[in-house]
């Protein structure tokens, strides 16, 4: 889970700071008299100390003339077969090269092919492919598309794709008509490339070979989908209570390795740091970089990323993203931001009479907005200077978003004269963004990406995602599930035994295997306003480095747990539960096949066999949870292993 509205010495931090010199306890008095959003954000608004927050467009321009450089850099390292470099010196030249005019994009073309060239020699022939279109559709130079029409057919040659590969050198010798070669090269071009057709002609069934994807440790739902929460399986239900909220709970028995939920985020940011080299949109890697327009802010993974992202978000912050940036905002209220901003100002508006209207008894989906609206925010329990500090976030980012087209398209009616006055939808708009930076403080989640170096594995965070339905997840100190994303989509799987009944718990940042009990609450705490009641908290169980290795914890078959000396004589233990002896012979065994099998799993997670590493690993827990009761050691320790091998199913960069 995220939360935060600004860093400490952030300037959006250091603005509130000094606003708060200059609201007196009147304005205090008054603003706690407030009983709705958009009325803490009409009268925020309106006051002159606010409009001391400078916001300005302030786009990270194109350049011709450094995109110049940047490909004649590139150049040069190609010559000397750096081809590596001369991709990321290609790769910054097209984020920075304008495409206003023809001219522009027909250089715009010939960067991508230069790069299409680079990826070719490091053997990324998907990619090269992508940069050979883009090439196209900028309008390359007749006169040259010879050229990158030749190294189309040689990549589908490397990827056996070899119909595609004889179509390609077809458009060669046609391509050659154009080009401005002497007559002795533009015969040895066509000599080569009757002599590549003439052996594919060779080949009486000619045909592309059909592309196999990597094994996929996600699969569908083993017991079908929930058709209440489409996004979650079949096997889990959510309940409601009092005291406890909405949460999570096992229908039947659940054993680790189960898919539980797939989700894709209602809206997901990616952090600024990570946006020179990770897509925009859905923050994969981005081998081959597709650029904004008209921005050099961000990139995109492929022409799909990028053509969604300037069909919603990226539409309307496109020209405001290096003020967020700049403001030292939390990824939280960017988020708040991008839940408005990815949709336009029409769609609230239709929603708005149905708001607070039950919807209950339609399906949970997470590109629903009602059911993003009606998230938790414990507006009830803030006091009015948390309200405050929010509320002055807030209408930075609805002055931000006022410089945008955004509100352009509203009724003509309800456009003010004054710019410094707020039309009823501006306002309606406002309270909506200070109603998700409430709420996405309990309901917010990091995305992240294994980074792998040697045998070193670190998860880093880069960026946060709101999961309408991960949201209704409960908290536990041991946590039944663990998720993991494929770009900004969630998966959870099941980390150990959930029995019918049991609640079926995430965990929100601090796990009882590395960290004390009293630590934990008091993060949870002042994080997210609850005491946690898990079973780690309630029996205090240490952490993984205090566990005792002198006893073990069976379990008895009438639920009890038997505490059982390591060096025992004895295969038959009284249970104090329920009276009778338990037959512990059949748990040793099962400790010392499970020795081996540990041995086994890691060695295969060693070979980098991650798919069959988890498989092997949940087989072995498994077999621990028939007989022991955590906590335990070697049950947690199996729990970690497992833990890092799904990670590995997810987002994953491995250091070269």
């Amino acid at each position: 889970m995220l939360n935060g509205i600004d860093s400490e010495f952030s300037p959006l931090k250091q603005f509130y700071t000094n606003f708060l010199k200059t609201f007196s306890n009147d304005d205090l008095e008054f603003f706690k008299s407030l009983t709705s959003d958009e009325e803490r954000i009409q009268f925020v608004y309106d006051l002159p100390s606010l409009e001391g927050f400078e916001i300005s467009e302030n786009k990270t321009l194109k350049s011709s003339d450094l995109a110049k450089k940047l490909k004649e850099d590139g150049n040069k390292a190609f010559q000397v077969d750096q081809f590596k470099v001369a991709l990321a010196l290609y790769s910054k030249a097209i984020i920075k090269q304008p495409q206003n005019s023809s001219n522009e994009k027909e250089e715009l073309s010939v960067l991508f092919a230069n790069r299409s060239a680079a990826l070719y020699h490091i053997k990324e022939y998907d990619a090269a492919l992508q940069d050979i279109k883009s090439a196209l559709e900028n309008n390359y130079p007749l006169n040259l598309q010879y050229k990158i029409c030749d190294r189309k057919a040689r990549c589908f040659l490397a990827l056996n794709q070899l119909k595609s590969a004889q179509d390609s050198f077809r458009e060669t010798i046609q391509a050659l008509d154009n080009a401005k070669l002497n007559s002795e090269k533009k015969q040895k071009w066509q000599r080569d490339i009757q002599i590549m057709l003439a052996m594919l002609d060779k080949n009486k069934d000619l045909k592309n070979v059909p592309r196999t994807s990597a094994k996929d440790y996600t699969s569908q739902f083993k017991d079908g989908v929930n058709k209440q929460y489409p996004s979650a399986s079949s096997v889990v239900t959510i309940r409601e209570d009092p005291q406890m909220g909405r949460f999570a709970e096992a229908k039947i028995d659940i054993k680790p390795g189960d898919l539980l939920v797939k989700e894709k985020p209602h809206c997901a940011v990616l952090l600024d740091q990570y946006t020179s080299t990770h897509c925009f949109e859905c923050f994969r890697r981005a081998k081959a970089p597709v650029p904004c327009p008209t921005c050099s802010n961000v990139l995109f993974c492929s022409k799909p990323c990028l053509q969604s992202a300037l069909q919603t978000h990226h539409a309307a912050e496109c020209s405001i993203l290096p003020a967020l940036w700049q403001s030292g905002a939390s990824v939280t209220v960017l988020m708040a931001l991008r839940i408005i901003t990815q949709r336009q100002l029409e769609h609230f508006l239709q929603l708005r009479p149905s708001l607070e209207k039950s919807i209950k008894d339609k399906p949970y989906k997470s590109d629903d907005y009602r059911r993003v609206y009606n998230l938790v925010n414990h507006g009830s329990d803030r006091s009015a200077e948390d309200f405050l500090h929010r509320t002055v976030v807030a209408v930075f980012l609805l002055r931000c978003l006022k410089t945008t087209d955004y509100f352009k398209m509203q009724d003509e009616n309800t456009i003010t004269t004054n710019e410094k006055m707020l039309s009823e939808n501006e306002k309606f708009i406002g309270g909506l963004i200070l109603r998700h930076i409430q709420s996405l403080q309990f309901n917010s989640h990091e995305v992240s990406e294994l980074v792998i170096d040697g045998k070193n594995k670190k998860s880093v965070f880069i960026g946060g995602a709101v999961y309408p339905t991960l949201a209704l997840f409960n908290h536990s100190c041991n946590p039944g599930i663990v998720r993991y994303q494929k770009g900004t989509e969630v998966i959870a799987r099941a980390i150990r035994t959930i029995r019918s009944g049991e609640m079926v718990a995430e965990n929100y940042g601090p796990i009882f295997t590395q960290e004390g009990r009293e630590s934990r609450q008091s993060k949870l705490r002042n994080q997210y306003w609850f005491d946690c009641q898990c079973e780690a908290c309630l029996e205090d169980w240490p952490t993984l480095d205090n566990m005792s290795s002198d006893v073990m914890r069976f379990r008895c078959d009438c639920g009890n747990t038997l505490l059982v000396p390591v060096n025992t004589p004895e295969f038959m233990i009284p249970c104090h539960s329920c009276n009778q002896h338990a037959n512990i012979f059949k748990g040793l065994k099962v400790l010392q096949d499970t020795d081996m099998m540990f041995r086994v799993a890691k060695s295969l997670v060693d070979e980098g066999n991650f798919v069959s590493g988890v498989q092997k690993f949940v087989e072995l827990l498994t077999m621990l949870d028939s007989v022991l009761v955590p906590p335990f050691q070697d049950y947690h320790i199996c729990q970690q292993e497992i833990r890092t091998c799904m990670l590995t199913c997810g987002n994953v960069h491995k250091e070269k």
